[in-house]
């Protein structure tokens, strides 16, 4: 495979990924880019894509309490006691539903995939997902999902046209650091 060949020779995202994955099922090699930000020593670049990103965790939120005053007599003091709690219960419970784990949106990233890690741009900065940290990958390729998954850390969404190539692009990646042939498995696997 030439060592330059990249995305732009046309066509679909689509059909790009699945050029991709039938040249390095082949035994090609993955496509060598020229690196928009400077990379470690010997780091190759291997695919730059765009997809929208969401992180799976919690956040810490803080709720004002309703206060209310009471001034009356002892019914008047009751009802508002009353509803006074009610009200701080129901606040209560809608910060914990925002707080609680969940798909939270990182909005549009920029990825790039190397030979060691992801680099991703968010909120005017590069973040480093190293490969090793990953413990899971999850594509929905249909539907343009991949999901990371961490051991120690919150996991990753990432979707858009752009995520099967990427998606194509990790799994070889993380198969050839591992010393694993997904070729050669992928056919023993569906002569069995």
């Amino acid at each position: 495979m030439d060592a330059t060949w990249s995305r732009v020779a046309g066509g679909s995202e689509w059909d790009l990924a699945v050029e991709l994955a039938n040249r390095v099922a082949a035994g090609d090699e993955l496509p060598n880019l020229a690196s928009p930000v400077l990379l470690d020593t010997n780091e190759v670049l291997h695919a730059d894509i765009t997809a929208q990103g969401w992180r799976f965790h919690a956040v810490d939120v803080s709720y004002t309490a309703p206060r209310a005053v009471a001034i009356g007599g002892p019914v008047i003091f009751g009802l508002v006691a009353a509803s006074s709690a009610v009200a701080r219960r129901r606040a209560r419970r809608e910060a914990e539903a925002v707080a609680a784990p969940q798909w939270r949106p990182l909005g549009g990233l920029r990825v790039l995939a190397t030979d060691r890690r992801l680099l991703v741009w968010h909120e005017a900065t590069w973040a480093s997902v190293w490969y090793d940290a990953i413990r899971e990958l999850r594509p929905d390729l249909e539907v343009g999902r991949l999901d990371v998954t961490f051991e120690n850390d919150p996991p990753y969404c990432l979707a858009g046209p752009w995520v099967p190539y990427l998606a194509v692009v990790l799994t070889s990646t993380l198969a050839r650091r591992l010393g694993v042939n997904p070729v050669r498995h992928t056919v023993e696997a569906n002569m069995v």
